[in-house]
């Protein structure tokens, strides 16, 4: 019996021992780099470095938005007695009163986990000067980490504020979609920030040491180079931008100042614009009341997102159409009475007492309706959709800002699709003046005009040099020989416009000193009832219910270089927006653009 027990002892000794010389092979020789590799891992630190925001230009290196040089404070990791967090915050509290003690306890406490050994940041930015005065103070505490920040700063707040956009603090679903962002901490928002965010928040590198058990860097092991900044040049002129921003003070609307060769940007505004340094560390309750109850829609993009009837600035277009399916020519006559009747329903001219008759150029420059009411019929409504898809209405643009939308260019396949209703010849001549159904934006409307002048479907853009290299945008040649071959006339006609008595911005484009080819449009707000003959001025309507303004030009006539939309918001009649015309050309030759 006690040899059986001293057997089974032995042999349970010599299995014991068997078992550990196993697993003390599987672990020294078997799995020996996979542990080597995770010992590594325990006493390696690794640090994502994140890059300065790249800083935003116009196209005279005047800032549009920088980063402001500051510091953040944190506290060590690992506090346990919430006394000791409470006095370090009271600390920092003593010397930045504006703080709010709660919530920065709260931010640690959050962050102050068993998988978390950096500093935990409590105050993300303190500015330079401010800091420079406490830091000494500061440093005294061994729990206190300063590290240099940045925020970033919009030093002309308002101007072009819908185009720059904006950066804001990340949120979860930002730093789902973009990792970076975890690390810096903002993303872009709106605007040109968040169009071009990729670029202009550069790569990440990575600095990688080993550490003691108290986490101490003990030895430097590899650090990238992340100093280069991912600058952005744009096209936009800040002179002109702030020229044309005085006039829009008490007004609101869209403008657009673009190159008609290369779709080049020089200034763009939607209005009333706001201050972007609102949303950088999280806009404030009040300012955000201020922004969404303004009954003129200060946060909506109207260059792009807005959407309006274009009225007669979509004539030029339609003459096009027409002398493309009419079987008409610029000089044929049509008899262009007070107004047509059909099916039961009264088409007016805008003019009461009628035009008389007119041919292409007379209808261009003083806009006669009645002239579109009947060649529409001929032309058919698929015909002019085509001829206007063509020349980029109902379609996107493709700038280079996010959240464009395409507008409406209404056919019968849109109508029943949208509706479940025919189309009537009614809907054909409401849309050849450019109302009823048919929206567009004065992005489209810009863009149009500039292939009026150039020949040439461009692409609006706002960025010029990516550091410093340049970049280029597609103009497509897209018109027809047929097509190109009366261009002329339709220039002719808005150089008529402005240039000749009875032109509808004839008086209100004096004083310019540049040649100027235009094309107003009243985009009607309200409808008017078919038994009104002479209609309501439009200033002695309720503001809300006048119409809606436009201009849109090139210039100079001669030599076609610059497309102007103009769209003032209930601005009433269309020539209202002639003197910011004659504004705006006369700032761009002061500016050397024109000679």
């Amino acid at each position: 019996m006690i040899n059986l027990r001293y057997r089974l002892l032995i042999f349970f000794f010599i299995a014991v021992w068997f078992i550990i010389l196993i697993r003390l092979f599987v672990v020294n020789v078997i799995n020996h780099e996979y542990y080597e590799k995770f010992a590594e891992k325990n006493i390696t630190k690794t640090e994502v470095l994140v890059p300065m925001r790249g800083l935003i230009f116009d196209r005279n290196t005047e800032p549009l938005a920088i980063n402001e040089i500051g510091f953040s404070i944190s506290l060590m990791p690992k506090i346990r007695n919430n006394h000791i967090i409470e006095s370090e915050i009271e600390r920092i509290i003593s010397f930045l009163p504006s703080l709010d003690k709660e919530v920065l306890f709260n931010l640690y406490k959050k962050n102050n986990h068993a998988y978390n050994h950096s500093p935990i940041e409590i105050v993300n930015f303190v500015p330079y000067a401010q800091m420079l005065s406490i830091y000494a103070y500061l440093k005294r505490s061994p729990y206190v980490v300063i590290a240099a920040n940045s925020k970033r700063l919009y030093p002309n707040e308002s101007a072009a504020s819908h185009v720059i956009g904006y950066v804001s603090k990340a949120n979860d679903k930002d730093i789902q979609n973009n990792p970076l962002s975890q690390y810096s901490k903002v993303i872009g928002k709106e605007g040109i920030e968040k169009f071009y965010n990729s670029y202009l928040q550069g790569e990440a590198g990575y600095r990688k040491s080993h550490i003691n058990s108290l986490h101490k860097e003990i030895k430097l092991l590899k650090e990238d180079s992340v100093f280069k900044r991912n600058d952005l040049y744009l096209s936009l002129d800040l002179k002109l931008q702030e020229s044309i921003d005085s006039e829009f003070t008490e007004r609101s609307g869209a403008v657009i100042v673009m190159n008609v060769h290369n779709g080049e940007i020089l200034a763009a505004g939607s209005y009333p614009e706001y201050n972007i340094n609102w949303f950088v560390d999280g806009i404030s309750y009040k300012n955000w009341q201020e922004l969404i109850e303004n009954v003129h829609k200060p946060l909506i993009n109207k260059l792009v997102y807005g959407r309006y009837p274009p009225g007669s600035v979509i004539k030029m277009g339609m003459v096009l159409a027409f002398l493309q399916y009419a079987g008409i020519t610029e000089s044929t006559l049509i008899q262009t009475p007070p107004f047509i009747e059909f099916g039961g329903r009264k088409f007016r001219d805008w003019k009461a007492s009628g035009h008389g008759s007119a041919d292409a150029l007379k209808a261009i420059r003083e806009s006669v309706d009645v002239y579109f009411y009947l060649l529409s019929q001929r032309a058919g409504i698929d015909n002019m959709a085509s001829v206007l898809r063509q020349m980029g209405i109902g379609e996107l643009t493709g700038v280079d800002i996010p959240n464009e939308v395409s507008g409406i260019l209404p056919t019968p396949e849109w109508k029943l699709q949208r509706y479940g209703e025919q189309w009537y010849k009614g809907d054909t001549i409401t849309t050849s003046i450019g109302q009823g159904y048919f929206l567009a934006t004065p992005m489209q409307i810009a863009r149009y005009t500039a292939l009026i002048a150039s020949g040439k479907l461009v692409t609006p853009h706002f960025a010029k040099e990516f550091n410093e290299r340049r970049v280029e945008f597609e103009a497509k040649d897209i018109l027809s020989d047929f097509q190109k071959s009366k261009l002329d006339i339709l220039r002719k006609g808005m150089y008529q416009v402005c240039s000749m008595p009875g032109g509808t911005a004839y008086y209100r484009t004096q004083g310019t000193r540049v040649s100027l080819a235009c094309k107003t449009g009243t985009a009607q707000v309200v409808g008017i009832p078919q038994d009104i003959q002479r209609r309501t001025r439009e200033v002695d309507m309720e503001y809300f219910h006048r119409s809606h303004a436009w201009i849109t030009a090139f210039l100079p006539y001669e030599n076609p270089q610059y497309a102007v939309t103009i769209l003032i918001e209930h601005g009433g009649h269309g020539g209202s927006g002639g003197p910011v015309l004659v504004k705006i050309a006369n700032k761009l030759k002061e500016l050397g653009y024109i000679q």
